[in-house]
């Protein structure tokens, strides 16, 4: 019996904007473009590292911050949170000199297929979810905005109720010589049988709501299909955000 990873992903360019701020690592090349129709690898490794970053659209050149971070995470072979005051040290190291406040949010999975067990690691509102055989999706991650620690403060008040300023990070890493000092997520989970585990920027989220994901997947037996429809779909609304997916679905043969 060998373990497979179906590892689908996509990127695209959010309206009106000249650079993708998303970066992407697919477990064997980071991605950075304008537009990535959705593609699927099969991944035979026991063990594998997967990310996406979210360059700050308010920092300086935030894809800078965010290309690196995920070139960075290519070369490890493990993820902690440790990881996370590591990879703030080298952004300061490699891109504060130039471009001083380039920043970006973090999601990675290091997943193992024979134990079927990954570690999360996060910072800001980058997000991992599993999704279960029925195309039910639950968030892991938990997000480092102003808007969820609203949310959290007031638990009868719902995400529509406070305006959109709210909606900023606040947790991400930056390039500004400092030691990282703001909230991290870190969790291991085990994926069960016919579990999906989808790494996202919040082009997809705010793209598409959560309703509408799950129909899509419960339509579309395919994860290259699903993502192509949610691409398409956000590519239409008269603004969307920078989007990137990676998702990983396990295979027993």
């Amino acid at each position: 019996m060998e373990n497979f990873c179906e590892i689908t992903f996509c990127q695209q360019i959010g309206s009106n904007k000249r650079r993708n701020q998303d970066a992407l690592f697919n477990g064997e090349a980071v991605f950075q473009y304008k537009l990535k129709t959705a593609e699927k690898r099969l991944e035979n490794r026991p063990h594998f590292i997967v990310g996406v970053a979210d360059g700050i659209s308010n920092s300086n050149r935030p894809e800078k911050a965010s290309k690196l971070a995920m070139q960075l995470l290519s070369q490890m072979e493990s993820i902690n949170r440790q990881t996370i005051y590591d990879l703030q040290s080298s952004l300061s190291a490699e891109l504060a000199e130039d471009y001083f406040g380039s920043a970006t949010t973090f999601v990675a999975a290091e997943i193992d297929q024979i134990t079927r067990k990954a570690k999360i690691l996060s910072v800001g509102d980058s997000r991992a979810y599993l999704i279960d055989a029925q195309g039910k999706w639950q968030q892991i991650t938990q997000d480092h905005s102003i808007l969820s620690e609203l949310l959290t403060d007031f638990p009868d008040k719902k995400e529509e109720d406070f305006a959109k300023i709210y909606g900023g990070v606040s947790s991400c890493l930056v390039a500004d010589y400092s030691e990282f000092q703001d909230k991290i997520f870190y969790q291991e989970i085990e994926i069960q049988q016919g579990e999906s585990l989808l790494l996202c920027s919040d082009g997809l989220t705010d793209g598409l709501s959560d309703e509408m994901r799950e129909k899509i997947w419960q339509k579309y037996p395919d994860d290259k299909y699903r993502l192509t429809v949610c691409r398409k779909m956000i590519e239409k609304q008269s603004f969307s955000d920078d989007l990137s997916v990676v998702c990983c679905h396990s295979i027993i043969e």
